[in-house]
């Protein structure tokens, strides 16, 4: 940062930008930190600029979370960026306001239970070492996992089908199209036989019905080759689509929801915002496969 004309209050001589150490207090509790500041070449006299100010905040709440074995702000926006989600994006991830991220990274501390929920939800690294234990630790089946045990072997293969699907036409789909094929082949696989193919929960997110922690699922179908998902708009398939992994009737089912919607994979959004599941969800909550709608029930009959 430069900074000149400021002369020094003690002795008038000009001051220079350089580190220094301060004492600054967070939380009722004070804290020596090294930053930024004003310093005197002459008579060693050190204070803070109106512009460093912010920053130097920031390092007090800092050392303050380092001593309570919190996330700093550099690690929040760190695990944001590499989850590749703006701040709006990951504070829907964590059901807060936008404003709360914000804080966080400008350098106010989060509590102790935000912070094992920014760890448990985002951290990348402890959550690949089981993923359907942090995800889905009940292991059992219920209405958001359509009457099944979650399976990410069949998962990863229904999504194997559709990119075959896709690549048979010449398109290349991601993320977005990737979740709402897969809801409407549980959805209508449970509309046809009171069960879903891949036991997957499913959250109501503005742009449709999405695979529950999707990112984290997805990056564990990558760690084990079914999918490159480093381009969230386009994955590409890592192994081939296994046929016996699923009965005849959900193949149909399958084949099906790309009939319906592989030639007009732009309206897929729209069509899954006008089903019941999506309608009387509230925002970020799983969806209950018994919300599947009378209109999709016969429709699929």
């Amino acid at each position: 940062m430069s900074i000149s004309g400021v002369d020094c209050y003690r002795c008038g001589s000009e001051m220079k930008v350089g580190l220094a150490n301060f004492e600054g207090e967070y939380a009722g509790r004070n804290f020596d930190v090294s930053a930024e500041g004003l310093l005197c070449p002459q008579c060693g006299y050190k204070t803070l600029h109106a512009s460093q100010i912010d920053a130097f905040k920031t390092i007090v709440a800092d050392a303050y979370r380092i001593a309570e074995s919190l996330l700093t702000s550099t690690d929040i926006r760190k695990v944001r960026t590499q989850l590749r989600m703006s701040q709006d994006e990951f504070a829907e991830c964590l059901n807060v306001g936008v404003a709360s991220v914000k804080r966080w990274e400008l350098g106010k501390a989060q509590d102790k239970s935000m912070d094992e929920l920014i760890r448990l939800k985002c951290d990348l690294a402890r959550a690949e070492q089981n993923v359907e234990d942090v995800l889905f630790s009940h292991g059992n089946s219920s209405e958001f996992s359509g009457n099944r045990p979650f399976s990410l072997h069949k998962l990863g293969h229904l999504i194997l089908f559709f990119l075959q699907r896709a690549k048979a036409k010449h398109k290349v789909i991601g993320a977005l199209h990737v979740n709402k094929l897969c809801w409407y082949a549980d959805a209508w696989n449970f509309a046809r036989s009171g069960v879903s193919i891949t036991g997957t929960q499913y959250a109501r997110l503005p742009l449709g019905p999405a695979i529950d922690e999707y990112r984290i699922i997805f990056k564990a179908l990558q760690t084990q080759a079914f999918i490159n998902a480093k381009k969230m708009d386009a994955f590409v398939p890592l192994r081939e689509f296994d046929q016996a992994a699923f009965p005849s009737e959900e193949i149909g089912v399958m084949e099906q929801v790309w009939q319906s919607f592989g030639g007009r994979l732009g309206a897929i959004v729209d069509a899954s915002h006008e089903e019941d599941a999506w309608k009387k969800t509230d925002h970020a909550n799983l969806i209950s496969y018994r919300l599947v709608n009378t209109r999709t029930k016969k429709s699929k009959a």
